[in-house]
């Protein structure tokens, strides 16, 4: 179920005039400050505004009252949608969604005065204004349902072993024959130690010259 508000009976208008207000026979009109809110008594009277509006070239945005729902037992969509309607009369549901920890979700009604009833209703089912941040982070959503089908992953993340890379190129060493020891595998670029080369003093500087006593 894909959230949309084109079905919502309430209407934001910011240039409503008085000669398309009065032809608003089945909608209640309200103003706050420079914008007025058109809602429409019934779903299928949602056309017919439209095409008032869209005659006479007003703008419009339709609007919708998201909420973050909070239950104790066990939900279902068909669960939810029966709390809001039980609780609102005549409300409108746009969009209605179970998690999949089955604990939270979340509602959007068309209405702003359904969406203050569903905050201010008590028991196992508690609306809250909806935000981002109230949304429990799992790693697949469910937005039909409870996904019954998660094997042993039980919607936790899993972790993903990283592998172990070595820096550097090797050459390749030869295939081992039989009775022959394999070559050892030097690094590419690696310089060779020098024979007899060890940890004391090198070799003495100056001229080559043997002494002795004189003749």
């Amino acid at each position: 179920m894909s959230q949309s508000s084109d079905n919502s009976r309430t209407f934001r208008v910011l240039n409503l005039t008085d000669d398309v207000k009065a032809q608003l026979t089945d909608a209640v009109v309200t103003q706050h400050e420079n914008v007025h809110y058109v809602e429409v008594n019934n779903v299928s009277k949602i056309a017919n505004v439209k095409k008032i509006f869209d005659d006479a070239e007003i703008k419009y945005k339709q609007c919708s009252y998201s909420t973050f729902v909070r239950f104790t037992e066990s939900m279902t969509i068909d669960d939810l949608n029966k709390v809001a309607c039980d609780a609102c009369e005549n409300v409108n549901v746009l969009y209605s969604r179970v998690d999949e920890n089955n604990h939270t979700g979340k509602l959007v009604v068309d209405r702003l005065e359904d969406y203050n009833k569903l905050k201010s209703t008590t028991g196992n089912v508690s609306f809250f204004r909806f935000s981002p941040l109230n949304v429990p982070r799992v790693q697949n959503r469910n937005y039909q349902g409870r996904n019954t089908s998660q094997g042993d992953n039980n919607g936790n993340w899993q972790t993903v072993g990283r592998p172990q890379t070595v820096r550097g190129r090797y050459s390749q060493a030869r295939p081992q024959s039989a009775g022959v020891s394999a070559p050892v595998v030097q690094a590419v670029g690696a310089p060779a130690p020098r024979a007899g080369a060890g940890r004391g003093r090198g070799a003495v500087r100056g001229r080559g010259v043997a002494r002795g006593p004189p003749a």
